[in-house]
């Protein structure tokens, strides 16, 4: 049987933001986007300051975490902390009630 578990990944990003690190921005919403598609991702924010990001992501272990990170465009340039969940609750996702004319 394989077990999934939930981390919360913090990222802090770079005080400055150089040329190079802004233009690896492109290429890490499109990794994220596809790993949201995956279900590997269950949800990326950012604050407004732009310098932490917060990441919900399924698992079976902290080392598959770090693989998943290391694919990541921008991870050589922040740190990052790992944290296994004992629960994630969200409410539920759905589509919009349809009302019928």
């Amino acid at each position: 049987m394989h077990i999934i578990n939930t981390f919360q990944v913090h990222i802090k990003l770079p005080d400055i933001f150089t040329r190079r690190f802004a233009a690896l921005i492109p290429q890490q919403r499109e990794r994220v986007n596809q790993l949201l598609e995956e279900r590997v991702i269950l949800n990326y924010a950012l604050d407004m300051e732009r310098s932490h990001l917060w990441v919900t992501m399924q698992a079976k272990d902290q080392e598959t975490i770090m693989d998943v990170l290391a694919t990541f465009p921008i991870i050589k340039d922040v740190k990052v902390e790992i944290f296994e969940l004992a629960f994630f609750d969200s409410a539920p996702m759905g589509l919009p009630e349809l009302i019928m004319n």
